[in-house]
């Protein structure tokens, strides 16, 4: 019997409630090359960060809370295993400059105090729910009033899915770009046959 009890509980207490409505519309649609992205996660695979979702030492208690309340119902090496690229300077350059100076105006943040990470999940793996601490950019850039952008790299296929409260987001096409509002819950997973290249950018908006 599955025991999410504890999981349960930590989202009422912060009154999550899926029942009620939050707003997400796409922003807008960023001027990509999504081959570019995937040939650099290729010549660059044995330099990418893997990792499975788990607490970690350099991560605050309450995200460190929702990855234990996830290990605790089946979430583990086996089905959320991720790599990505960006925590590296270089590597953090080298996409902010595939993204360009176009596409971050668009975006209204600046290119020099933002994060990139170019995230690759295979065909049976997952992001479970949580809510983002932002806390490599944090470490960064301070604390800051950042805001966290999903783009689509590749467009969307068979089994690859974005919830973000009550909001199902599909079929979206290369460059399509969503707010994923701060300490709102959501899930990204990949249940169907093909790798899913998204791109997460986090900064402080001019506006």
């Amino acid at each position: 019997m599955l025991d999410n009890q504890y999981f349960k509980k930590y989202l009422d207490d912060r009154q999550v409630d899926l029942s009620k409505h939050i707003e997400v519309e796409k922003l807008c649609t960023l001027d990509i090359n999504p081959k570019e992205f995937e040939h650099f996660a290729e010549i660059h695979r044995q330099e990418a960060t893997v990792k499975w979702y788990h607490p970690r030492p350099f991560l605050n208690a309450e995200t460190n809370e929702q990855a234990i309340n996830a290990n605790w119902i089946g979430y583990n090496e086996h089905n959320t295993t991720e790599s990505n690229w960006g925590l590296d300077e270089i590597h953090n350059n080298t996409l902010k400059g595939m993204v360009g100076g176009k596409n971050f105006k668009l975006l209204g943040i600046d290119p020099k105090k933002s994060l990139l990470r170019l995230l690759e999940y295979m065909p049976g793996h997952c992001l479970p729910l949580h809510c983002d601490g932002f806390e490599g950019f944090k470490r960064l850039y301070g604390e800051g009033n950042a805001t966290r952008f999903f783009v689509a790299i590749s467009d969307w296929d068979w089994g690859h899915a974005l919830q973000v409260h009550d909001n199902m987001i599909a079929n979206w096409k290369a460059g399509d770009t969503y707010i994923v509002p701060e300490g709102v819950f959501h899930a990204s997973a990949n249940f169907g046959i093909s790798p899913k290249y998204t791109l997460t950018i986090t900064g402080v908006r001019n506006n």
